[in-house]
């Protein structure tokens, strides 16, 4: 990949990697750090919580970093020099650890179909729930994408993921909670990707609509009695419907 000229495209490589003029940056389809969030009007929403996750992510790996923080002002002013004042954009990050390298794309901000109906199956890394590795985001592989193929033949816009004693985990995107009874009920936080919208977002929703957060398993069946909510750092949240 040629390195885009400062300031220039919708894609940017940031980091000591860069001295070396070009860089040839594998997929990024593999196990490696990676963050998304929205961007509106120039200015990236929680940029320096997002720019810990990638931190946090290649420290579990055993490869800390020193660098990344140290990006924030230099990300800020690409942002504001290729976003349209009043424009939603989503900016997507991965690390590459091995180069020295944080490779950034601005997209457009995606939406969530309303209704947004979710099929039912069991959670991909069900094995795999006390791995230290998997609640952060990107170090498990692509398995969010695996399992969007695998549902959206069936008409359905994402699938509600359970864990194999037959609680609620995450869907393949997104965190969830039920509403039921004046409350949101969250699955425990042990194999399930670490939300960022859950963490900095949710708190202030549920207290607008008086909402008590209640972390809790949580079966299907009783998941069923109540509304489903899907959260994420770029959709915000929203309501789901189960099939």
């Amino acid at each position: 990949m040629s390195l885009p000229a400062p300031g220039l495209g919708s894609d940017r490589l940031f980091g000591p990697g860069r001295a070396s003029g070009t860089a040839a940056l594998p997929g990024s389809e593999g196990p490696r750090p990676r963050t998304a969030l929205p961007v509106y009007g120039g200015a990236p929403r929680h940029l320096v919580a997002h720019l810990l996750r990638l931190a946090a992510g290649a420290s579990a790996l055993g490869q800390p970093v020193d660098w990344v923080l140290d990006l924030q002002v230099e990300i800020e002013t690409w942002l504001a020099e290729n976003a349209a004042p009043g424009g939603c954009l989503a900016l997507r990050m991965v690390l590459h650890l091995d180069q020295g390298l944080l490779a950034a794309q601005l997209e457009p901000l995606p939406t969530s179909p309303q209704p947004y109906r979710l099929a039912v199956m069991a959670h991909p890394l069900g094995a795999r729930r006390a791995d230290p590795l998997v609640p952060h985001k990107g170090l498990s592989g692509p398995w969010g994408v695996e399992v969007l193929a695998a549902v959206r033949p069936l008409g359905v816009e994402d699938a509600l993921l359970l864990w194999p004693d037959g609680t609620l985990a995450e869907t393949a995107i997104a965190s969830v909670g039920v509403e039921f009874a004046g409350t949101l009920t969250l699955p425990p936080a042990q194999g399930r990707v670490a939300s960022l919208a859950e963490r900095l977002d949710l708190p202030s929703w549920a207290e607008t609509r008086h909402l008590k957060l209640v972390v809790a398993g949580m079966p299907l069946v009783q998941a069923r009695q109540g509304q489903v909510w899907c959260m994420n750092a770029l959709r915000g949240i929203w309501p789901a419907m189960l099939l």
